[in-house]
């Protein structure tokens, strides 16, 4: 297994390969050759202009976003500084069953509280009468790798086909917990490509307030819980330790 804390520096000042903060009220260190796109907030927004010197960051500075990519099948995370990792990520990017995982994390202020998944998945099996028949959901009788499954129901006038084959359709699967909260959130694409995208929403709850964006091929859906205990560990390993 590929660690964080063996990726990022044998020295005790990790301070010059680490971007340093609190991570969802936990101290962490998110090495360098890792995560990119690492944003704090007051940071501005893309595109415009730092006003005044940058902040020295420290383990209070907020952090509230970065990302990073994992191979779920045996926990490679990708190191810039590895080109073995980089070539395998080059090649099997393409695959169908890609298995490497985009991995987006939101806390701090781009954070919104416990429940932000059942909030947004809640949103998305009742959506306002504006959305639209293609993004109107419906209950399949039968789970799917343990998931409730939901798809747009009906057929579609003008093209004689199920709405759920239209170019913007999408299956969405939920995990429930014992209360009937959404704890995970997982909508794929309908559409006949080769690596249709899944987008699989979790949080870090009670360990982390944070949520967790995954992406990945449909192909590897049946991985969901495997590709999101990964995921939850991965990010767990980025605590500071000392």
């Amino acid at each position: 297994m590929v660690m964080a804390s063996t990726l990022a520096t044998s020295c005790s000042d990790v301070f010059s390969a680490n971007y340093v903060g609190d991570l969802g009220g936990v101290p962490v260190d998110l090495p360098k050759n890792i995560v990119s796109l690492v944003e704090y907030d007051g940071d501005p927004a893309w595109g415009k202009k730092r006003e005044g010197s940058k902040p020295t960051r420290s383990y209070d500075s907020k952090i509230n976003s970065f990302v990073f990519y994992v191979r779920y099948t045996d926990n490679a995370i990708l190191n810039k500084g590895n080109n073995e990792l980089k070539q395998a990520y080059k090649k099997e990017q393409y695959l169908p069953n890609d298995p490497w995982v985009s991995v987006n994390v939101s806390s701090g202020n781009k954070y919104h509280g416990v429940g932000a998944i059942h909030r947004i998945g809640d949103g998305t099996l009742n959506p306002s009468k504006e959305a639209g028949p293609v993004h109107e959901y419906e209950q399949l009788d039968n789970e799917q790798f343990g998931l409730e499954v939901y798809a747009p129901p009906g057929i579609d006038p003008k093209t004689d086909s199920p709405y759920r084959e239209n170019r913007y359709a999408e299956d969405v699967f939920i995990q429930r917990d014992e209360t009937g909260q959404i704890t995970t959130y997982i909508k794929c694409s309908n559409r006949d490509v080769p690596r249709p995208p899944c987008s699989h929403q979790f949080d870090l709850e009670p360990q982390m307030g944070l949520y967790v964006n995954v992406q990945y091929s449909r192909h590897n859906l049946a991985d969901w819980q495997q590709i999101e205990q990964v995921v939850r560990q991965q990010i767990l390993n980025f605590r500071k330790t000392s």
